[in-house]
């Protein structure tokens, strides 16, 4: 264990450092006040601890409880309880996921409790779709093609604003809490089969789970009335240095628990349907539950108590002076700040670990740098330039779809998966608030502009990942042929 917090350590302090150089220096030029300027470095240090702590926990806690859950449930053999085990997990990890309550509180004249019932519904309806995906062997394309197609027919009937809030939910649900479990749980479920695709179809269920919350949601656009007005109060922080961290540490601990104590009961509950695990095992998971509440919570801490109101005095700051000087810079810290999520961390070492390195690390993470570097240039452009975001997420969703029936399955499903990942806390905490930051100084919609920037976020890794699919599948065809012609020539 020491081996591992160790390398987790450097791993994170390798993520973190960068965004916060950049960031730091970015604040010094354009003169926030010193104060905030040592809370973002004391948050910073924070955010490596907790990126350090919660990795270690997940990895031999929360890893081991989804997988656990999973294969008690098989073992029942009932198909009716397992595809109810899977809508309770999915409503139970989203109901109390911090990235869906940040984003929640940030939303004007809809009801905190609505949002977060229905993306809860949403995405434990769409975990029930991907697990009878896996049973029953079902295309994961097809499922991705119509559900994309639903979307786009409830677009023309929806209003903007609830367009942008739907892809933003969608993105921030599959957050720190769920993608460990997701994955962990989807594994478990693999093992019901033992045929060729069950590698690929290992992943898929972040993905999937993520389109859930973004078609409730736009069912609720055509009911629900909301207007553009928006409190920016709660970007600036008058509070003195010592209780901002103390406040925020004290909700932020409160999130982590209320989150993990479900899951936990679950957990318990499932001890109930198969053999127990051994001492070990237990004190093993307690452990890493352990760690991963001290982690997320630290984390959340560090994230609370300066990244927001930087990121708002950052996109005002710079944009009211130099509006597009401001998309370079986004762009800048887009690509080096999504390898502190802690949820892409987790997923990427998975994913390397079951492809037995053939997906490697380093490669996801940069398809990621570049699909989010471009997101958050987008997003930029579409508040300078005053661009309805249908005119984005339609063709990026169109070539996504595209690309699914040109890349092999298990680039398809990691694709997806990655996508759903990639709006973690950092974005609800800094880049959106970088975002309304620049439409408050720019007097743009917030609505309408600012939120969305989670969907791209979401969206171009999606498309970045299944490129690198199709270069990958070309090189890996170039070396078979190589192969077979040297052996023909052998013959010869």
């Amino acid at each position: 264990m020491k081996k591992k917090l160790l390398d987790n350590f450097i791993d994170s302090s390798q993520s973190v450092m960068p965004i916060a150089l950049v960031v730091t220096i970015l604040s010094l030029v354009i003169n926030i006040s010193n104060e905030l300027v040592f809370s973002f470095a004391i948050s910073s240090i924070l955010l490596i601890i907790g990126i350090t702590f919660f990795t270690t926990g997940v990895d031999i806690g929360l890893i081991k409880i989804g997988d656990s859950i999973a294969t008690r449930v098989l073992k029942t053999r009932k198909k009716w309880l397992i595809l109810l085990v899977s809508l309770i997990i999915g409503f139970v990890i989203t109901i109390a996921e911090p990235d869906l309550i940040v984003l929640a509180s940030e939303l004007p004249a809809i009801p905190n409790y609505l949002i977060i019932g229905l993306v809860a519904l949403g995405i434990g309806i769409f975990l029930m779709i991907g697990v009878l995906r896996i049973i029953n062997r079902l295309s994961f394309r097809k499922i991705i093609t119509c559900s994309l197609i639903l979307i786009m027919f409830l677009l023309y009937f929806t209003k903007e604003e609830f367009i942008s809030v739907a892809f933003d939910s969608g993105g921030v649900t599959t957050g720190p809490i769920g993608v460990p479990l997701l994955f962990a749980f989807g594994y478990g479920i693999t093992r019901i089969r033992s045929d060729k695709d069950v590698q690929s179809d290992t992943f898929g269920l972040c993905g999937l789970c993520s389109l859930g919350p973004v078609i409730i949601i736009l069912i609720l656009g055509l009911f629900f009335k909301t207007n553009s007005t928006f409190d920016t109060s709660n970007f600036i922080s008058n509070v003195p240095f010592f209780n901002r961290f103390m406040n925020s540490f004290i909700i932020s601990l409160k999130e982590v628990i209320i989150a993990l104590l479900p899951i936990l009961l679950i957990f318990t509950f499932s001890c109930f349907l198969g053999n127990k695990l051994s001492k070990n095992e237990y004190i093993r998971i307690a452990i890493g539950v352990v760690l991963t509440l001290i982690g997320l919570t630290l984390f959340l801490t560090g994230v609370r108590a300066s990244f927001l109101e930087m990121g708002y005095l950052l996109g005002s700051t710079i944009s009211l002076s130099h509006k597009y000087l401001l998309i370079p810079v986004g762009m800048i810290i887009g690509f080096i700040i999504i390898n502190a999520e802690p949820a892409i961390k987790i997923l990427n070492k998975k994913i390397s670990k079951l492809t037995e390195g053939s997906i490697r690390e380093s490669v996801i993470n940069l398809c990621m740098s570049i699909g989010v570097c471009f997101a958050i240039g987008l997003s930029l452009i579409r508040i300078v330039f005053d661009i309805p975001i249908i005119y984005i997420i339609v063709p990026g969703y169109f070539l996504a779809a595209v690309l699914m029936y040109f890349t092999s399955d298990i680039f398809v499903t990691v694709a997806y998966d990655s996508g759903g990942a990639a709006c973690g806390a950092l974005t609800t905490s800094f880049l959106l608030p970088l975002c309304i930051g620049a439409s408050v100084s720019l007097n743009k919609n917030i609505m309408a502009q600012a939120f969305g920037v989670g969907s791209l976020v979401a969206l171009t890794p999606i498309i970045t990942i299944q490129i690198l699919g199709i270069i990958y599948s070309f090189k890996m065809n170039k070396k078979k042929k190589m192969v077979h012609l040297n052996e023909e020539i052998v013959e010869y």
